[in-house]
């Protein structure tokens, strides 16, 4: 960093993140973190850039930003349905690297979708008045989307537009290719919030249609299930196990209020039922994690005998796996 500062070497890094004006300006703020049970991704394709560049929203850095002591020019684009060229030149009187980069967007399809994604990148280094041309080929992504209706990846006969830039922002060079696509049925009605990039205005019904059925309730109500969460236990019917949950929130929270929170404690806190089968190195089985759901959700007795019962055949399998393993590692 220090040689970067001083001009002992010249930066080349880009952006791989956007940097918002503000958390709020996300597309995800209004639905995430989860509300109670269910987290709702309403912004469908339109994560990072994606969203920003196709709503026109402000942000601090774009995707692919970059600073450098140097300047690069474009030119000389020739663009096809197989991949790019283009020559970049170092303009400036310092030697240094560019990070190049390739986004394609549908310009008459009838898909929803980003106005532009990256579909390649390369970084060259020229000397001071240096000129290099730069091939970048595309690959079978390209130019598909995923349609729900046929189950496979399909691609759109349209118009597609080719974008050389230095960030999503900073579009140098641009050409028209024409692709002949599929031909699949449209796997959407028409969604006026996706097709503009509107996605912090998705209503219900819009989102339903998105989904293919009804959005889940996500209140917490009725039993716990293996995939709740451990701090969920403030609705078990089990008392111990509120207790559990009051204790746990207690550590917690006097964490968090030194201001030097507990990862141990919030990761446990957090935790669904289910992970407690994958990080106990095969002495907890999920039949036992469902067993301590089934305690939880106040079927104490009952519980207990089927954990009881099912630790017991879990050990017996896991030493009949384990003298199976051995049996293979001496022939």
């Amino acid at each position: 960093m220090l040689d970067a500062l001083t001009g002992k070497v010249c930066p080349s890094g880009k952006l791989a993140e956007t940097w918002p004006l503000a958390l709020e300006d996300c597309a995800s703020t209004a639905y995430y973190p989860a509300k109670e049970r269910t987290s709702e991704y309403r912004e469908s394709l339109y994560v990072g850039y994606r969203y920003f560049d196709k709503a026109g929203k402000p942000v601090r850095y774009p995707f692919g930003y970059g600073m450098s002591y140097t300047t690069f020019a474009y030119s000389d684009l020739t663009a096809t349905d197989k991949g790019v060229s283009f020559t970049i030149t170092n303009t400036g009187c310092v030697d240094g690297a560019e990070v190049a980069q390739v986004y394609v967007g549908c310009k008459d399809g009838k898909v929803f979708r980003p106005a532009k994604e990256l579909k390649g990148f390369k970084k060259v280094f020229l000397k001071a008045g240096e000129s290099v041309r730069v091939e970048i080929p595309f690959d079978d992504k390209a130019f598909r989307y995923y349609n729900v209706k046929t189950r496979k990846w399909e691609i759109e006969t349209a118009t597609y537009q080719v974008s050389v830039a230095a960030s999503v922002a900073d579009v140098r060079l641009t050409a028209d290719v024409a692709v002949k696509g599929t031909d699949a049925a449209l796997p959407y009605p028409s969604m006026p919030a996706y097709e503009s990039g509107d996605v912090c205005a998705v209503s219900d019904a819009e989102y339903e249609k998105l989904l293919g059925r009804k959005i889940p309730d996500g209140h917490w109500q009725g039993e716990l299930g293996v995939n709740d969460a451990i701090c969920q236990l403030s609705y078990a019917k089990n008392p111990v196990a509120r207790l559990v949950c009051r204790i746990l929130t207690n550590m917690k929270d006097k964490s968090e209020a030194k201001g030097v929170p507990d990862l141990n404690i919030l990761f446990i806190y957090n935790m669904p039922f289910r992970a407690i089968a994958k990080m106990t190195g095969g002495m907890v089985s999920m039949k036992m994690v469902e067993d301590i759901v089934f305690i939880v959700n106040g079927h104490f007795f009952r519980g207990v005998g089927r954990l009881i019962a099912d630790f017991v055949r879990s050990g017996r399998r896991n030493k009949e796996f384990n003298a199976l393993i051995s049996e293979k590692e001496d022939k």
